[in-house]
């Protein structure tokens, strides 16, 4: 589930409630402090609906007299050890009887919304104890606090979700709490994109404290109100008693879930307790909802080992988000509006499930939406949290248009606390949105756009042609098989006057049809696994311009487009080498917004002969548009950022952050946290998430980045500059990326001045150079690849660091022995007389091959070990023979019925020998030393099975470093494309 610890209403309430837990820090764990305020907030909750609200008036004879010290504004006048003997012999065990009690002063049936909160009370005092370890003088301070709440703020917001995220701020609050909040104009928003009114069952599957409920019904009251259409009395009273519910997994949220309904009047007892996988009843629950709105769990941990009750295909799915988007799909009934947070990787991971979900989404229902949300929504005390997307659909109608809408703004700054920004797009995407629903699509934009279905729907016809080659090569053998035995029982049954020719043949074309039909079978289901249904829709468009669009256009002037027929179709018709005529028919039929489309016409123009080009000129003006797809303009920095100049006021007792640059685009990250009064100079500029910064000593070493969430409001030196990013034309993660390439940094090689080593790059000039720049769609494209490379790079390095051979326990017969009594370092051995090695042989320590050597060789497999030089200690393995130079030994084993070369070689690894280095310059090994090493050696069966282990060990690891090369060399080749390199 997406994470918030920020919330973002009344900075005055949450430092009371910071205030609260610091004060009650001595009296237990995150959770039980919670447990506490909200026991007192409770309290004072009930306490203020005596007072404000008229259906609690009967209630009010039940405090009279005595009894007033029921209340929570007597425990205003008490001290401390009083408190706590209130609470505990009074107060507590009063209220968990409440309901029980109030037969004194109401006679006859209780309205149903007091009899629900009452027995809500009951609930939540039943076993409530403050324990000896809140102390009386601090019981008293936390009283006073409680107090300071303003009312209205009491009645009328997530005060108990408030009062939680205080918790999670804490150390170990969020994994002992297991909630995760979505932020309240998150939550407006969505509710406003559901639109919900009082005819509708809204639900929430995974509901925390209830804040997506609360919402909706403060918004179903609130558009009654504007627009005065109330419903009658029976509509009002269905729709409190069961038009609003929810599930919520742990036991004590769901108690909050319900104290929140119960403070707007809601009935607490639609919030059930439990696994909503689980409860989930196709017989009872299908199709029951109108409405259902949720942030769920992103990779969870699954309560039970399967859920066929939610999807018999993948019941035992591992990512519980695919299965609460597929719960949230069946409850709905038809025309129902959902509203879901998804992690970003939702739009494209290719297990099954996921793409089956994602067709399912498209088929079954409109998936009208896809609103992406800024990466730092969801921040906690750690860095950003997942990047994550809303979709929005309609259960029954199949979708024909899918629009998409970045945010980059939501209202607040980035970081772990956000503050109120202008330029929030949250009203822009709304108002847009309004027409999506209407069914009108909003004109493109930067960060809006729409895509029909059918492109999602496609996939690539060069795919589907590999895929016919791989499913055809992989079933020839075996049908040539089944034909071949088929023909020789066939030809013996004949021979012996069985069966006549005719039923041979006939036999044999049925064997043919079966074969034809497996072949179609295996193609179709090859090419339907491969459909993914991606809702990466940005992937979809093409980067022509606006201004190449229209010049596709006007080369297909007069060019009447093809009839109807598939992808597919249209790329088999282009390379079956049709006449030019024909061809430029079915370019016509294809869109030049689609990258699809793009790639099978420039790929048809790649293969025409020069000739045909130079006779038709629509040809040669579409070869200029597909050529120039990919090139952008450059543009200058000046354009795209601006320099901050926000000065820090250093206060001595105050404490700061401050950031420093790593080099080559290894980012921002904390230098130290200093006190003011250790902060030797005033000059300090602040830097907030999302600028970036830059090291005017070493720009030209590739040290920019971009500063994290984590440390948004750090303190800078004179000697970073730092630059505010126009996220309206540019997205900061593209322009990073930019910025740490080579092609930029050496501009700035060319550009700064002074001492060498220390050469300082001046702002103003750096903002004079040139970035590519390519449209929104694109840069965003970019960020995403980045993303993803960057990822198996540090999952990879990961790796790599923490892999070392392990040779493993040796068996209690291993024999100890002197390394040097089974082995000898050696530089070579001299060839006979006019005896020519041929080649290539590698030269370890060289960094080179040569093609023949004639006076010694290294026969193969050999092990080869730095002798001296850069190399020094280093152990290396040569399945061929090999010539090294003299800055190498290589390893003869000889006593080969003890030892095996290739399990020496990895017990060589596990020495490290180059702890063995002596000398100054130009160190190196010992190999006297190296031999008094004593190493255990089992018998050869053992070394033989240890062997095969870590060779396949080794053969992982080099899939690993495959990998790591292949992510890296992605990332130069999209360097190299961006600057036309």
């Amino acid at each position: 589930m997406a994470r918030s610890t920020i919330h973002y209403a009344d900075t005055d309430t949450n430092n009371i409630l910071k205030r609260l837990h610091n004060k009650l820090r001595p009296a237990g764990t995150p959770v039980e402090r919670v447990e506490y305020i909200i026991e007192l907030l409770l309290l004072r909750i009930f306490e203020a609906k005596l007072k404000q609200d008229e259906e609690f008036k009967p209630l009010r004879n039940l405090f009279k007299g005595e009894r007033y010290r029921l209340l929570f504004s007597h425990l205003l006048s008490l001290t401390g050890d009083q408190v706590l003997a209130e609470l505990n012999k009074s107060s507590f065990p009063f209220y968990a009887t409440i309901l029980t009690k109030s037969r004194d002063v109401i006679k006859g049936n209780l309205p149903t919304k007091i009899q629900d909160q009452l027995v809500l009370m009951e609930e939540v005092f039943a076993n409530s104890n403050f324990t000896n370890n809140v102390k009386g003088g601090v019981i008293a301070e936390v009283i006073g606090l409680v107090h300071e709440i303003e009312e209205q703020r009491i009645l009328r917001t997530d005060l108990l979700g408030d009062a939680i995220e205080s918790a999670l701020s804490e150390t170990g609050g969020t994994q002992a709490l297991g909630l995760y909040r979505t932020p309240d104009h998150i939550r407006r928003m969505m509710i406003e994109m559901v639109d919900p009114d009082f005819t509708d069952t809204i639900f929430d599957p995974a509901c925390g404290t209830a804040g997506f409920l609360f919402d909706a019904y403060e918004y179903v009251i609130e558009k009654a109100r504007k627009t005065r259409k109330f419903p009658p009395a029976h509509v009002a009273n269905q729709f409190y008693r069961t038009g609003i519910g929810g599930i919520e997994y742990q036991g004590r949220i769901r108690k909050m879930a319900a104290v929140n309904m119960y403070i707007r009047g809601l009935n607490p007892h639609n919030i059930d307790q439990g696994d909503s996988l689980k409860a989930y009843d196709p017989g009872r629950d299908a199709a029951s909802k109108t409405v259902v709105i949720a942030n769920p769990p992103f990779g969870a941990e699954r309560d039970q080992p399967a859920y066929p009750n939610v999807w018999e295909d993948f019941a035992k799915e591992s990512e519980t988000t695919i299965l609460f988007v597929k719960l949230m799909f069946d409850l709905l009934r038809v025309n129902g509006r959902c509203a879901v947070v998804v992690s970003e990787g939702f739009l494209t991971w290719d297990q099954n499930s996921a793409c089956a979900l994602r067709k399912l989404l498209l088929n079954d229902a409109n998936l009208r939406a896809i609103v992406s949300l800024p990466q730092g929504v969801f921040v906690s005390k750690n860095g950003q949290g997942a990047k994550t997307s809303i979709l929005y659909f309609e259960k029954g109608n199949a979708t024909n248009f899918v629009w998409h809408y970045r945010i980059d703004n939501d209202g607040f700054s980035m970081g772990t606390t956000r503050k109120t920004i202008d330029g929030s797009q949250i009203p822009e995407m709304l108002t847009l949105f309004r027409e999506v629903k209407r069914g009108k699509l909003p004109k493109d934009t930067a960060r809006s756009f729409s895509l029909p279905k059918e492109w999602i729907e496609t996939l690539d016809p060069r795919a589907i042609e590999r895929l016919r080659r791989e499913v055809e090569s992989k079933l020839q053998t075996a049908a040539s098989d089944r034909r071949a035995k088929l023909r020789t029982q066939l030809q013996g049954k004949k021979d012996k006057g069985a069966i006549d020719n005719h039923e041979f043949k006939e036999r044999i074309r049925q064997l043919d049809a079966v074969l034809e039909a497996q072949r179609g079978n295996e193609i179709a289901k090859a090419i339907e696994r491969a459909h993914s249904f991606s809702f990466n829709l940005i992937s979809y468009r093409s980067e022509l311009s606006d201004d190449a669009v229209a010049a596709w256009h006007n080369a297909l002037a007069g060019v009447v487009a093809a009839a109807r027929m598939s992808v597919e179709e249209k790329y088999s018709t282009l390379h079956s080498g049709v006449e030019v005529k024909k061809a430029l028919t079915v370019i016509a039929s294809l869109d030049p917004r689609c990258a699809l489309h793009v790639d099978i016409v420039r790929e048809y123009l790649d293969g025409l002969p020069d000739a045909a080009m130079k006779r038709d000129k629509s040809l040669r003006e579409l070869d200029k548009v597909v050529k120039t797809s990919g090139h952008h303009d450059r543009v200058v920095l000046r354009t795209l950022v601006t320099q901050r100049l926000e000065k820090a006021e250093i206060v001595p007792a105050g404490n700061y952050k401050q950031l420093t640059v790593r080099l080559y685009g290894k980012g921002v990250v904390l230098r130290q946290e200093i006190a003011g009064r250790d902060i030797k100079t005033n000059n300090q500029s602040i830097g907030h998430s999302g600028d970036i910064v830059l090291s005017r000593i070493d720009a030209r070493n590739g040290a920019f980045g971009i500063i994290p969430p984590e440390l948004d409001g750090a303190i800078l030196s004179q000697d970073f500059p730092v630059l505010s990013v126009n996220s309206h034309v540019v997205i900061p993660e593209f322009l990073e990326f930019v910025l740490q390439s080579k092609p930029f940094y050496n501009q700035i090689e060319q550009l700064v001045s002074g001492a060498t080593g220390r050469r300082r790059a001046e702002v103003e000039v750096l903002l004079e150079l040139k970035v590519p720049f390519p449209p929104l769609a694109r840069q965003a494209e970019i960020v995403e690849i980045v993303r993803r490379q960057r990822q198996i790079l540090q999952s990879a390095d990961s790796m790599i660091k923490s892999y070392s051979v392990d040779i493993g326990r040796s068996p209690a017969h291993s024999i100890s022995i002197e390394l040097g009594r089974v082995c000898e370092f050696v530089y070579g051995d001299p060839l006979p007389e006019g005896k020519r090695v041929d080649g290539p042989y590698p030269v370890y320590g060289a960094g080179n091959i040569i093609g023949y050597h004639d006076s010694f060789i290294a026969e193969g497999p050999v092990i080869v070990i730095g002798r001296r030089g850069a190399t020094s200690g280093t152990v290396m393995w040569s399945d061929s023979s090999c010539w090294p130079i003299d800055t190498a030994f290589w390893v003869r084993v000889t006593q080969p019925e003890k030892v095996m070369p290739r399990y020496l070689y990895y017990v060589l690894l596990t020495l490290g020998l180059a702890k063995h280095q002596s000398g100054g310059a130009m160190p190196g090994v010992n190999r006297n030393d190296i031999y008094r090493e004593v190493i255990a050696l089992p018998s050869l069966t053992v070394q033989t099975q240890a062997v095969k282990k870590l060779d396949n060990l080794e053969t992982a690891m080099a899939g690993v470093r495959l990998l790591r090369s292949d992510a890296e060399q992605r990332l130069e080749d999209l360097i190299a494309d961006l600057w036309m390199e």
